[in-house]
């Protein structure tokens, strides 16, 4: 699976990883034409391959669209916020597999 770019540049914003535990990050982003920058804590998106086009995709991961902004992606103006963040997306996640889980049995 090809991983998501640890840098990278999209409509005018260079990103740049500057945390990742398993399929959560964090990025800094900055407008290319800026001095200020703020973070986005992502849970990493991913496909198993598909056809495009009839350009066929390897599988792989990929940023959140803006469809999902406030579900698998947020921005905060700060690091700690965005860490923070991270964090309560991580312990909901786990909720909700847990709460799942339980559902099952």
């Amino acid at each position: 699976m090809k991983k998501l770019s640890k840098d990278f540049e999209s409509a005018g914003f260079k990103y740049k990883q500057i945390h990742r535990e398993n399929n959560y990050a964090i990025y800094e982003r900055k407008h290319i034409d800026s001095i200020y920058k703020h973070y986005e804590a992502i849970k990493i998106q991913s496909h198993n391959g598909m056809e495009i086009a009839g350009k066929k995709l390897p599988p792989s991961e990929f940023y959140p669209s803006s469809n999902s902004w406030g579900r698998y992606g947020f921005t905060c103006i700060s690091k700690q916020a965005a860490y923070d963040r991270l964090d309560r997306m991580m312990k909901e996640d786990m909720s909700n597999k847990e709460k799942a889980t339980k559902k099952k049995k």
